[in-house]
Parts: C-alpha cells; structure tokens; sequence
C-alpha cells in the first residue's frame, strides 16, 4: 500500500529547536505530521545532546506518546575531515547515536566536515579521509541495521558546493550512504537544486526543507529563492518515494508565530506534492 502523500511530509524537532523535545513533539503531533527527525547537533539544539549518554527508551516512549515515528538522528559526529580524529573517537562519538537510531527505527544523519571551507590538508586530502570516515559509520551502522545518510553538500561546511558533492558521491557509492539533500544549502551556496535533484536519481533518499538565498538559508518556506515545486517535481518524476522533512531552522519568524508558520508550510509542501503526483 502507498503512503499516504500527506504522511511523506514531517518535521524535524529542530523546526522548534528552543521548546523542549517533548513540546516540539506534541507540536509536530498536532500539525499532523507522522514522522520526524530528532535533532542531534550541539550547535542547533540540545534535544538529544552530543555526546549521547541517555536512554533511547525514553526517546521510543516520547514517540509512542505522540503518535510520532522516528525517520532519522540528525547528528553531528565531529569533523569527517580532521586528522585528529581517530576511529577509537568517532565510534565513541558515533555509537550512542546508532544505538538511539536502531532503538526508535530512524537512519543516521550525519554532515560533511567541519564548518569551515578551507581543508585541514588539502581538498583531494580532505575529501579521501571523509570517505573513510564515512565508510567507518557505514560498517557501524550496518551491524545495528541502520540506514547511514549523509548531508553532503552543506553550506557552511566543508562540502559546500555541487562541484565537491558531486566528487565525494562519485568516490563513495549508494552501498556506503544515502543521500540526504537540504534544498536550502544547494540554495544559499548558489547552486540549482532543481537540476542536482534531476541528477541524482536514486542516491537522494530523504529530503530537507527550509528556504534560502544565497549566503543565507535561514528563511522560512516561500520567503527566498527555492523553487519546491521544482525540486519535488524533479524528485516525482525520478521515482523519489521518501520523506519530505521540514527542518524550520528559520531567522524571519517570531517565536510566537512559529507553530502557524510551520503549519502553513507544511500545507504548502502537501500541496505541492499532491500537484507533482496527480
């Protein structure tokens, strides 16, 4: 059986990134979404601190009060590209997460290294120790039956760019990690998402959305430059049957006026995709 269109759209916790986890999960639960990513990035939100040293019961029972699944940890394992980080330090990072993705049925989400464009060694350098690192989380996933996504073109890390994204994918196959794209990132580095979506066929696995223009995707959905029926018409018509995330890490909405806008956009991406299927 399909799922419904409207289930493919969800939310992540970081969308209300200052409420406590268990509001921002009643919040998402009443806006109607079914699935969520739980945010996992020390920079953006505490909702599952890093490093993890919680109970991922606790997070299945926060679920299963709200009528909520897990799609995805969206977390932030520490710079792929540093030669200072040894396999001991990321595993030790790395396998709390795992163990909190198989406990509520999510994929990893990890980034591209660290937020800086300028390499540790070099960019051939940099980009070789990233694709071990990431076959490293790969094999640790897969002993836990856990999906590993990788964000791989991110704005303000070190994997900015189409160009660059679209060599370490070419290094790193569909075996080793899915790909999570964030329409805003592609946007806010100036790139077109609605061609890299084209593209990319079966590598793009689960779907981030927020708006953006270049040099900054903080913007809430229609307030920037992404073209979302574009992108998810691309998406459609390659065969795309994922999820579409919400992640409203947005910096033009009153906090009051959060929940609404979140509703308006999510309304607005059913929508959209409702037209890219009929």
């Amino acid at each position: 059986m399909r799922t419904p269109l409207a289930d493919r759209v969800g939310l992540s916790t970081i969308s209300f990134r200052f409420r406590p986890l268990e509001e921002a999960l009643d919040i998402i639960g009443s806006l109607g979404a079914v699935e969520v990513d739980l945010g996992a990035i020390p920079a953006v939100t505490d909702h599952v601190p890093v490093p993890f040293a919680g109970d991922p019961a606790t997070y299945v029972k926060a679920l299963d009060r709200h009528g909520l699944r897990c799609g995805a940890v969206n977390s932030d394992v520490g710079d792929l590209n540093d030669p200072a980080l040894t396999p001991e330090a990321l595993r030790g990072i790395a396998r709390p997460l795992i163990d909190l993705a198989a406990a509520t049925g999510g994929a990893l989400i990890v980034p591209c290294g660290r937020a800086a464009y300028e390499p540790f060694v070099d960019e051939a350098g940099d980009l070789a120790r990233i694709a071990e690192n990431l076959r490293l989380l790969s094999s640790w996933c897969e002993q836990s039956g856990v999906r590993l996504l990788v964000e791989v073109l991110h704005h303000r890390r070190f994997v900015h760019s189409v160009e660059a994204a679209d060599r370490l994918l070419a290094a790193v196959g569909p075996d080793v990690f899915g790909l999570l794209l964030d329409v805003s990132h592609v946007v806010a580095s100036g790139d077109d998402p609605v061609e890299w979506a084209g593209r990319l066929g079966s590598r793009v696995e689960r779907v981030h959305l927020r708006d953006a223009v270049p040099g900054d995707l903080n913007v809430g959905i229609g307030r920037g430059d992404a073209d979302f029926a574009g992108v998810i018409g691309a998406l459609e018509a390659g065969g795309f049957e994922g999820t579409y995330i919400l992640e409203l890490e947005t910096h033009d909405v009153q906090e009051s006026e959060r929940e609404a806008d979140a509703d308006r956009s999510r309304r607005e991406i059913v929508a959209l995709l409702e037209r890219a299927r009929s």
